[in-house]
């Protein structure tokens, strides 16, 4: 008697789905870590666990496949596995980096009053010849959040000392040098353009790698069913 419901090409037809299912699951989690790590917020929750257990039930699922060869082309679609996720995440991350850019410009930052103190000469600017220009000063900005102070160093003046100035804020309360520039948005968004581009390109190519897979399992499991071959003969006449 022949047992139709298992045998090598059943197991290997799930591992295709397993794995097929596994890269969706890694690659959606993976690009939320990677959009929150990228926007320094913290990467909490179930994203971490998911990207684990899609990692685990991908790498599982590859040992029957690589068992099995999968028509010979195990190694390629491996390739192809590790360049799509690359291109993806990488392309996500530009994505956040324009996302952040965008948001920072439309939205003024916090800003509260500050006094200048204690601006000091800290060299001066050299000049073509070998010789020195104008100097180069250090002024420190004191400001209060809440009832905490502040204080930092930078190398901008002179101004007056006791100088009334405003200064922006980060979230966490420090000073904020400047919001980013526009031109980060192209610089950005052209390399994620084609990293989007190979992933959708990867992603088609190993779409068709599951479909040749699949019907690879199924034919051999065809070959395996009682007179399977001799149907397979019957068909072609």
């Amino acid at each position: 008697m022949t047992d139709t419901g298992s045998g090598p090409g059943r197991t290997a037809a799930a591992a295709t789905v397993v794995a097929a299912v596994a890269l969706v699951a890694l690659t959606v989690a993976g690009g939320a870590t990677v959009w929150a790590w990228s926007q320094d917020e913290p990467v909490a929750g179930p994203l971490p666990w998911v990207c684990a257990a899609a990692s685990v039930a991908g790498l599982a699922a590859s040992v029957p496949l690589r068992r099995e060869g999968s028509g010979g082309g195990f190694a390629g679609t491996g390739v192809r596995v590790a360049g799509f996720l690359l291109l993806t995440l990488g392309a996500v991350f530009l994505a956040a980096q324009i996302a952040q850019t965008v948001r920072d410009r439309l939205h003024e930052p916090r800003s509260v009053p500050a006094t200048v103190t204690h601006c000091r000469v800290t060299g001066q600017v050299p000049v073509e010849g070998g010789g020195l220009g104008d100097r180069t000063y250090a002024c420190t900005f004191r400001w209060s959040v809440d009832g905490r102070e502040f204080s930092a160093e930078r190398p901008e003046g002179p101004y007056p000392e006791g100088k009334a100035v405003r200064v922006w804020l980060a979230d966490d309360g420090r000073m904020s040098t400047g919001r980013p520039s526009l031109v980060s948005v192209p610089v950005f968004g052209i390399p994620a353009v084609f990293l989007l581009a190979g992933a959708v390109f990867l992603g088609g190519w190993l779409l068709t790698d599951a479909r040749t897979a699949l019907g690879w399992h199924r034919r051999a499991r065809r070959r395996q069913e009682p007179g399977g071959t001799a149907r397979g003969q019957e068909g072609r006449r």
